[in-house]
């Protein structure tokens, strides 16, 4: 039998020397059949004094009153290191860089450990991005058929570059046309990012990085009153357009 342990985790937040796993979720599964063998999902409640950051609430909407009556991580911990036994593959989605670093940090708290090196890992958003590069090469590979080479080309080269995007940008266009970006300021410090399950502009730097402007103007009115003040240096463009949410 070819087992897999698929798993994520919910967080407080993205530091995990600070943060907690407030939810963990697996199953296991005969890969070959993808018959599910076993599954456990538990929410968890984070030891001490903790607050969930917006960002995390977000993506998760899992609030301290959902967590208050249940287990903490050295209660569960045990079950969890059970489940990974005697499976030798483990499935994640960006496990490598975010799930697994996490859950190894928040088990050796408690004196529990996985050993995760002697396993065969496999994480999907890693092979995604492997063949769906996003480089302008990969992107043009995919949209005309050809590498850059192929069409007197030369990757990073500047005029080369700019050719190829025209490419693409035709490419696209006949697939499926678009329209321009909307700029929010010329400084990159708000941009367009998936916030609570559509697409809103955020800030993209500070304490509310990842957060939308209009959700920072109802809970924080003075942020955005020092943002469009004499002593920030956001450029004034930007300073403009967060001036409509005051």
């Amino acid at each position: 039998m070819n087992v897999f342990v698929i798993f994520d985790i919910e967080t407080t937040g993205l530091d995990r020397t600070k943060d907690q796993i407030i939810q963990f979720a697996a199953i296991k599964v005969d890969i070959d059949t993808n018959e599910v063998i076993d599954s456990m999902t538990q929410l968890i409640k984070p030891v001490g004094n903790y607050s969930i950051s917006i960002g995390a609430y977000f993506k998760h909407h899992i609030t301290p009153e959902i967590l208050n009556d249940k287990p903490h991580m050295f209660d569960v911990a045990p079950d969890i290191v059970k489940f990974f036994e005697n499976a030798d593959n483990i499935l994640t989605y960006n496990g490598n860089g975010f799930d697994i670093p996490f859950l190894k940090t928040e088990l050796n708290k408690y004196d529990f450990d996985i050993d995760f090196s002697s396993k065969n890992l496999y994480d999907a958003f890693l092979e995604e991005k492997r063949r769906n590069g996003i480089s302008l090469e990969n992107t043009y590979l995919r949209y005309t058929g050809k590498q850059m080479n192929e069409s007197n080309l030369t990757a990073h080269d500047a005029l080369s570059d700019v050719k190829a995007t025209l490419a693409v940008f035709n490419a696209q266009q006949k697939i499926n046309s678009y329209g321009p970006e909307q700029i929010f300021g010329d400084d990159n410090i708000i941009v367009e990012m998936d916030f609570n399950g559509k697409l809103q502009p955020c800030f993209n730097i500070g304490k509310y990085k990842g957060i939308s402007i209009e959700y920072v103007s109802s809970i924080d009115k003075n942020y955005i009153r020092w943002c469009v003040g004499d002593k920030c240096n956001f450029m004034k463009s930007t300073k403009e357009y967060l001036q409509q949410y005051l």
